[in-house]
């Protein structure tokens, strides 16, 4: 009997202790776009937002993973369940993610956030499938052209007609001197790179056209739009079609052949990722690219480019006037592992980073924090393409850029002031698997002269449809 009622005593006791346990233990939150070790500065800050958000919130702890989305890495972690609370995609990957059951649909969450109508609409829609809502937008860019302000002046195109030591691309009256259609551009590229190796012996490419990664056929989307092609469409039956050979693509990929082989003003390398474009645009060797206003800082942090030697000016206009800025930008998905409470705390965390719609005294320190580290690195600080619309939140952007834009905005202002009116979201169904067929068709042209433009589309065009499209339902 004795032994009996010290076992139980014992048991009662065992009980208590892990609930008590259990009482203390901390929901961890994980959060998948904590910077590399090497990023001093942006460890710093992001461990500075930890500290708050763990006082504030005893709770929970929070755990930093780096980590930067690809499909090869993200489908076999999300099968064996080790994904981050919450992460960072790119716009066309939500759908995919949402089919496979990889994310969790925060809805509820973001309404009693009070969150949900105060994101871009866009932005939302892209995040969206049958009514719910699966992520937050980070931010979005806009493409559009870079340029290299010095290659410019060196060649004789522009000047600093204001004396205020920065080179200015548009002229005194606000009209460019930048090449504003894919005609001006093609001649403008074909006079830089023959006058800066005839005049001054240097191989000096006046465009980057990108063609490996997925990079290339993901601009060249852009190239074609504005060329007057639409890349997929609804048949009568509703359903969709890859229109990837329509004759106006075909002309946008004429043109990429005619300025590597006739005009001869790009890179030899006819297999260029995101990665080289900064690169040529930040050592001189390129005059100009095309590239998302979210990476301008790109050839600044990597190469040392002065951040006042740069200007970003809106894409071309194509033959027949279409314009048109492919729309995108990052979204913060979540595990659809991730408990309620993970969610809550994940969601929360973005307002300690700045990255919400509230507008708070910690969001406000926080987003003058982001800023402050930006300008410490010597990053361009520019416009915000924002995904969030409530009016607070707008009115305190615009009094923060106010104190921290670091730009001559003369170079910059002609891109963000058009691109509401020409954005388009990128192309709704199997966006990258698209743009590795385009890929395909780019580097033909740019590596063979005798390639043809019509067969080589038409060919990745049926690929596309039989391998993606016909298995939508």
């Amino acid at each position: 009997m004795f032994k009996k009622t010290i076992f139980m005593l014992i048991s009662v006791l065992l009980v208590f202790i892990l609930v008590g346990c259990n009482k203390n233990k901390k929901i961890q939150v994980t959060i998948g776009m904590w910077p590399e070790p090497y990023l001093t500065n942006d460890v710093e800050m992001f461990n500075e937002w930890k500290r708050l958000f763990e006082t504030d919130n005893p709770r929970y702890e929070i755990i930093g993973q780096p980590y930067t989305y690809t499909v090869d890495t993200f489908f076999p972690m999300a099968q064996s369940g080790t994904q981050p609370t919450v992460f960072q995609t790119w716009f066309t990957e939500p759908q995919k993610l949402i089919k496979n059951g990889f994310v969790k649909d925060i809805t509820e969450n973001l309404k009693a956030l009070n969150w949900y109508d105060k994101m871009d609409p866009t932005m939302r829609e892209a995040l969206t499938s049958n009514g719910k809502v699966y992520g937050v937008p980070r931010d979005g860019y806009g493409l559009g052209l870079a340029i290299n302000l010095e290659v410019f002046e060196e060649v004789g195109l522009i000047d600093d007609w204001d004396g205020d030591g920065i080179l200015d691309i548009v002229n005194q009256d606000g009209t460019p001197r930048y090449p504003t259609t894919f005609d001006e551009l093609r001649e403008t590229s074909e006079f830089i790179t023959r006058t800066m190796k005839d005049y001054f012996d240097k191989d000096v490419a006046g465009l980057i056209i990108l063609s490996s990664n997925n990079n290339g056929g993901w601009q060249f989307s852009n190239l074609a739009w504005n060329f007057g092609a639409k890349l997929q469409v609804k048949n009568d039956e509703g359903k969709w079609v890859a229109n990837l050979n329509s004759p106006e693509a075909i002309e946008a990929l004429e043109w990429v052949k005619l300025m590597k082989w006739e005009c001869e003003c790009l890179p030899a390398s006819a297999s260029l990722t995101y990665a080289d474009w900064y690169n040529y645009l930040g050592t001189g060797r390129a005059a100009m690219s095309f590239a998302g206003s979210d990476a301008i800082s790109m050839p600044i942090t990597n190469f040392g480019m002065d951040k006042n030697k740069i200007a970003f000016v809106p894409m071309p206009k194509g033959p027949n006037g279409h314009q048109y800025s492919l729309f995108g930008g990052t979204p913060y998905m979540f595990s659809s592992r991730a408990s309620d409470e993970q969610i809550e705390g994940a969601l929360k965390f973005l307002e300690y980073m700045g990255r919400s719609p509230e507008i708070s005294e910690i969001s406000i320190s926080s987003m003058r924090l982001g800023m402050r580290t930006a300008d410490q690195k010597g990053m361009p600080i520019l416009p915000s393409i924002t995904p969030w619309i409530n009016e607070d939140y707008l009115a305190q952007v615009d009094t923060m850029e106010g104190q921290f834009v670091n730009v001559n905005l003369r170079n910059f202002n002609d891109f963000y002031t058009t691109l509401n009116t020409i954005r388009k979201p990128e192309e709704p169904n199997y966006a990258q698997e698209m743009y590795e067929y385009l890929d395909s068709s780019i580097q033909q042209v740019l590596t063979n002269q005798n390639a043809n433009p019509s067969a080589l589309l038409t060919s990745n065009n049926n690929s596309f449809q039989t391998q993606y499209l016909n298995n939508l339902k």
